[in-house]
């Protein structure tokens, strides 16, 4: 059995609490708009049992439904290639220090890449640098 709300009966006490200024002046206008846009009877939907909550339910087991679907989806295989021209001075497979900064907010993380065949792979706080003294946040 679904529920439906039932408005408490105003008090007596004189005060009237309006939508907008149109249901304020009480024009014509308004009153033949508001039978347009709401009419008698709209709030049954017409013997439709569908209600806002099994709407949600609905959309809800979609949602989990397109989740379990997209799960067998396989991310793309990506290889590591070689450079096709490599610089002169660099030797693969060996590892390359360099220091280098990291901008924040409050100023700059001193920093010390690792990098193979010029790709980083650990980042690690500048020991030498006296603002960090080798750690990668404060």
């Amino acid at each position: 059995m679904k529920r439906v709300f039932q408005h408490p009966p105003e008090p007596l006490t004189g005060k009237h609490y309006w939508r907008g200024l149109g249901e304020l002046s009480d024009t014509p206008e308004f009153r033949q708009w508001l039978e347009h846009e709401f009419p008698q009877g709209a709030a049954e939907l017409n013997g439709d049992e569908w209600s806002r909550r099994d709407f949600l339910k609905l959309m809800g087991a979609s949602m989990t439904l397109a989740g379990i679907g997209l799960t067998s989806c396989r991310r793309p295989e990506m290889h590591l290639v070689p450079f096709t021209k490599s610089v002169e001075w660099t030797i693969p497979g060996k590892f390359l220090y360099y220091a280098t900064a990291m901008p924040r907010r409050t100023g700059a993380i001193p920093l010390i890449a690792t990098t193979v065949d010029g790709r980083p792979i650990k980042l690690e706080g500048n020991p030498l640098h006296p603002a960090s003294g080798g750690a990668t946040d404060t």
